[in-house]
């Protein structure tokens, strides 16, 4: 990962809007949304310069005609359109369908909502949108559904992102071929908060299509939930992919990110546990790690009048901390690394789209989930800058081969010809041109190339050749790939083949034939004498292959390695975190004191071993992980850490777990008992009487009692603030920065009314006429498990699949009403106070100016 400028530098306080923007530029809100008009998450501009944005729910379209960015006294003017599709979709007690992408293109506007894409068109000329045209069906997947749409680069189609919650539709081919699984040599584990259970391969994708929406093409896979795209000036499409918080302090946590989509791309998201490391061989990996935030709008600076220095960047949005960063490109072989800084930020400024106008100014918009929506115009005030600015073409030959290569994806027309020129390129010193030569391999059919591999010289080529193999050819090679993997040389081979070595033997064992007895000790007899390494990464596959064959000694070793291992923590921009006090320091807290990520990994690869543990070794493992129960991470932290535990304890011989059992007990989650309660009297509090404590600012409010209410109102035990607190519910410690506090009011009194689907519970009807509710926790060809407690996620109920009917998404919040019922006037301003700090007792609400 590149380096990361210092957070905040150059930035200063616009006077109009208190945005800090960088200097020689103006922020201007042009526009503050009625609530009658909705909260709006998409936008795009027409021809004419005219805007076209719509609200997420159920307010509809609206073409917003701007003021001249020259005249003051000019002012916003906007229409509602009429006619646009609209299916709603029951979502608490919202209806959402609006659109969440537009493009204006070919003599139309294209549209992509949860339901479908569509293309729409004035056919009459009078200035209004009369063909409403269904292009593909899309199946709903609420905020991880399809998102934007650009033009591609030769300007001939159009590319459309989605999250992975929306399968790929049916009728699209694909550039990779079509072979997509899990590929998690161990057992994966699913998510313990229940998050995209049942989410299979690929995932996020993005796709070409044709202007008249006929041809799709899946273009790249593997993503989490991209909501844009973009394209440099040497034709390079990218995209800024979200995380999952959850995640935080754990091994496969995956900072957002931005990603050079190339063709065929496999970017690595899989649900629970089994998500890709970035040095995967057979996937892709990142420009930049940015770090926790939520993705939204991006674009790059050549389409703006902003001076040179700005026309190669890419600008992009996150939702969560309210700011936009700039990442400057640096060529890396056939693509790019990245260096980030910050362009602006705002409280509450949670950016949920951005589009550059053929003004040359950046207008973006705030809102989504029903919160205020704003409408900004951002313009360059300083003075003009000649000259084109910087242009990456230095490696633009590494690019054209990468090109070429990829000219043989999605297709076996290549054949020999496409063999041929790809074959030698496996051992090409690039990354970028390995994985697009394997690809176009791939593509070809498979007796073109199945022999070379065994035939094969060079390490580099023979390991990529082999990964091809594992994933196309037939089940009974594995005794053949396995003996050529072995063949090569590992202390001689360089750290990225030997990781890509690795995943070489993880692929072969999990998608072809068992092993033998004597394969496996053949590729122990390899492995085991280099381990452990000098490098971390390589220690964790040499850990994760011996863990899987159960080498004798893949116990004392790695247990000797948890023993004096340090890893670095996790990436994180600590000067934007510090500043943005709430949930930032939330995330500082909580890495503090978590444990070292590559322990947890160790921990969860030995979880099933069977051989080689000594009574000394089980203790410090289960020492160990009962001491990481007590520290902090992601909402899923501990869930992960305690079926670590419960995994290994399943897979204790019995003789071990008597000498063992005092370390394998239960471990306690809140007391709800203990917590105190309001002094009341109670009131049945709704939003509008809620709400009439705020007409006036707070101010001079009681942190110590604001804190208690947090915990009488049983706050704690579902919901984190300054790193303490329950799992089931989301990290509260930046709501004050996201949300208004009607907002707060509204997600207190009516629960269901807003329901994001990270925390949404499930029905499942059963054939017998019975149902289950809560916390989807697992789903698999066995039986369905949720978590109807929301203060213990532990508490699970369970059915068999054979007796299951459907289940589907809940509109009942499992977050409990009446929370605050019990609370005086006072109580509840200072519970307000509160939660709108973060947890930060110098926050003004508790001054008395």
């Amino acid at each position: 990962m590149s380096a990361v400028a210092a957070a905040g530098a150059g930035l200063v306080p616009d006077a109009d809007t208190g945005i800090n923007i960088r200097e020689g530029f103006d922020a201007e809100l042009l526009y503050t949304v009625p609530v009658s008009q909705g909260s709006w998450v998409a936008m795009a501009f027409e021809p004419q310069g005219t805007l076209i944005v719509s609200d997420q729910d159920s307010q509809g379209v609206f073409r917003v005609t701007l003021p001249d960015a020259d005249d003051p006294d000019s002012e916003v003017r906007v229409r509602s359109l009429k006619g646009f599709p609209y299916e709603p979709i029951p979502w608490g007690k919202r209806m959402v369908g609006g659109a969440l992408g537009f493009l204006y293109a070919f003599d139309s506007l294209y549209m992509s909502t949860m339901t479908g894409f569509y293309r729409i068109r004035d056919t009459d000329g009078d200035g209004d949108y009369d063909e409403f045209k269904l292009l593909k069906k899309l199946r709903v997947g609420y905020e991880h559904s399809a998102h934007s749409i650009i033009r591609t680069e030769d300007g001939k189609g159009l590319y459309l992102v989605s999250g992975n919650h929306t399968p790929v539709p049916e009728g699209v081919g694909s550039l990779q071929p079509p072979v997509w699984a899990t590929d998690s040599l161990l057992p994966e584990m699913p998510d313990p908060m229940g998050h995209a259970v049942g989410i299979d391969p690929p995932g996020g994708w993005i796709c070409r299509i044709s202007p008249d929406g006929q041809d799709w093409t899946l273009v790249a896979s593997g993503f989490r939930n991209p909501v844009d795209l973009a394209i440099n000036r040497q034709g390079e499409l990218f995209t800024y992919d979200s995380d999952l918080e959850f995640d935080v302090g754990s091994p496969w946590y995956r900072p957002t990110r931005v990603n050079h989509v190339v063709a065929g791309g496999e970017f690595g998201w899989r649900a629970g546990s089994a998500k890709w490391p970035a040095y995967f061989a057979d996937g892709n990996g990142s420009v930049i790690d940015v770090g926790p935030g939520s993705p939204t709008g991006i674009s790059f600076g050549h389409h703006s009048n902003f001076p040179t220095e700005f026309q190669d960047k890419l600008f992009i949005c996150d939702w969560t901390f309210g700011t936009m960063y700039t990442v400057e490109m640096e060529e890396s072989g056939s693509t790019y690394t990245g260096r980030k800084e910050e362009f602006l930020n705002g409280s509450p400024l949670n950016i949920s789209a951005m589009r550059f106008g053929p003004d040359g100014h950046m207008y973006f918009l705030v809102g989504g989930r029903n919160t205020a929506s704003k409408l900004y115009r951002v313009r360059y005030t300083g003075s003009a800058e000649a000259g084109a600015g910087r242009r990456l073409t230095a490696n633009q030959p590494l690019r054209d081969l990468r090109h070429s290569l990829e000219a043989f994806h999605g297709s076996g027309s290549g054949g020999q010809q496409a063999v041929e020129k790809a074959w030698p390129h496996l051992s090409h010193a690039d990354r970028g041109i390995r994985y697009a030569a394997r690809i176009a391999i791939e593509n070809q059919p498979l007796e073109l190339w199945r022999d070379r591999v065994f035939s094969e010289d060079h390490p580099k080529g023979a390991i990529h050749g082999a990964i091809a193999l594992c994933r196309h050819g037939e089940k009974d090679l594995a005794g053949r790939i396995i003996a050529k993997l072995n063949s090569l040389p590992f202390d001689r081979l360089d750290r990225d083949d030997r990781l890509a070595l690795l995943r070489a033997y993880a692929l072969c064992l999990i998608r072809l034939d068992a092993p033998t007895p004597s394969e496996v000790s053949a590729i122990v007899a390899n492995l085991d004498p280099h381990f452990p390494a000098d490098d971390e990464e390589v220690n964790i596959e040499l850990c994760r292959v011996l863990s899987f064959l159960d080498a004798p000694s893949v116990v004392p070793k790695t247990i000797a390695l948890m023993k004096v291992t340090h890893a670095e923590a996790m990436a994180y921009d600590e000067n934007l975190l510090k500043r943005h006090n709430k949930y930032g320091k939330a995330i500082l807290d909580a890495m503090a004191d978590t444990p070292n990520w590559q322990n947890i990994q160790y921990a969860y690869s030995l979880r099933r071993v069977r051989s080689g543990w000594s009574v000394d070794d089980r203790k410090y493992y289960f020492t160990w992980l009962n001491d990481t129960l007590r520290k902090s991470g992601g909402l899923s932290f501990a869930g992960y850490i305690r079926a670590i535990r419960e995994d290994a304890i399943a897979h204790l011989p019995p003789d071990d777990r008597k000498e063992i059992s005092s370390l394998l007990g239960d471990i306690a989650t809140i007391d709800l008992a203990s917590l105190p309660m309001p002094k009341g009297p109670p009131v049945a509090w709704t939003v509008e009487t809620a709400m009439k404590l705020f007409e006036e600012p707070l101010k001079g409010r009681d942190y110590e009692n604001g804190k208690r209410m947090f915990s009488a109102g049983r706050c704690v035990a579902c919901h984190r603030i300054e790193g303490s607190g329950g799992y089931a519910g989301p990290d509260l410690g930046s709501v004050g920065r996201r949300y208004s506090i009607r907002d707060i009011v509204v997600a207190i009194c009516e629960p269901s009314d807003s329901i994001s689907e990270q925390y949404q519970a499930s029905t499942v009807t059963l054939k017998d006429g019975g149902s289950l509710y809560g916390r989807l926790i697992y789903r698999n060809d066995e039986e369905v498990a949720v978590a109807p407690n929301p203060y213990d996620l532990g508490e699970l109920v369970k059915a068999p699949m054979a007796d299951v009917e459907k289940v589907e998404f809940s509109q009942v919040s499992i977050m409990p009403p009446g929370t605050i019922a019990l609370m005086n006037a006072d109580e509840l301003k200072d519970l307000m106070a509160y939660l709108i700090s973060g947890g930060d007792r110098r926050h003004r609400v508790f001054s008395g100016g």
